[in-house]
């Protein structure tokens, strides 16, 4: 069982580094891309919806990284 909870806090370690910093620029990319939605080409509002998608997936990657942190630094791990 320790190889598991090693190679997991390596893992939270390493997306903690990561993860917040590319949660922000999603979140930022996502504001823009519905701001600018008015001038987008027809072919860019076609795709709009599976960035949104991916840009989504990110932020609650970021998001689920740091409330396992936390709630593993109030006593569970």
């Amino acid at each position: 069982m320790q190889p598991f909870i090693d190679l997991f806090t390596q893992l939270q370690t390493n997306l903690m580094t990561i993860a917040p910093i590319v949660a922000v620029c999603a979140i930022a990319l996502w504001f823009l891309m519905n701001a600018l939605a008015p001038v987008i080409p027809d072919w860019g509002q076609a795709a709009r919806g599976y960035l949104q998608r991916i840009l989504i997936g990110v932020i609650i990657v970021g998001a689920a990284t740091t409330l396992v942190t936390a709630f593993m630094a109030l006593g569970g791990g």
